[in-house]
């Protein structure tokens, strides 16, 4: 029976968490080490999950896997060291440009412009895009409104959309006016 609930936790919810994780991280192999360390910890655990409601797990999966990123922040020297580092990382990876096909070229952009935005939304984002969970499975797990998951979405969204110039200016422009 373990193996199979941990089978059934894996295949329903490891999608998700590593979405979560991604979002949180902005490295794909921190996220998948950390996806890794959650469903171990998850194993470990699974007589307590085999006790938790169904409805429950997922949220439980998330606590572990929301603990583990604040003990890896923990450990790196601080979150601002971190994004250093990656920025660093990301302007050797992009110093020859003739290296890079054109479709490489611009989801290198698309990534970077989803590393620079805010966490809570670049988060909520990955969570959908990636995690393919709608807003009421993203709000319930990160314990916000799911009208408010939209918003941050749609706000996300416009923020990749202006920063990559997809826009039309004077759309970018009258966004950009105060109201009055």
């Amino acid at each position: 029976m373990n193996k199979a609930l941990f089978q059934e936790l894996y295949a329903g919810h490891s999608r998700k968490v590593f979405a979560y994780l991604l979002g949180r991280t902005t490295n794909k192999d921190t996220a998948a080490d950390l996806l890794q360390d959650t469903f171990l910890r998850v194993w470990n655990r699974i007589d307590t999950a085999g006790h938790i409601h169904e409805d429950e797990r997922l949220h439980w999966i998330f606590s572990i896997a929301s603990n583990l990123v604040k003990d890896y922040y923990r450990k790196s020297a601080t979150r601002k060291k971190a994004d250093e580092r990656i920025r660093a990382e990301r302007a050797e990876t992009a110093g020859d440009l003739s290296q890079w096909l054109a479709g490489k070229e611009r989801f290198s952009e698309l990534e970077a412009a989803i590393n620079e935005l805010p966490e809570e939304l670049r988060c909520i984002l990955l969570m959908k895009v990636i995690g393919g969970m709608n807003s009421f499975q993203i709000g319930d797990s990160l314990n916000v409104p799911a009208g408010t998951v939209r918003y941050r979405i749609a706000q996300a969204r416009r923020l990749l959309a202006d920063k990559l110039h997809i826009l039309p200016a004077e759309e970018r422009v009258e966004r950009r006016k105060p109201n009055g």
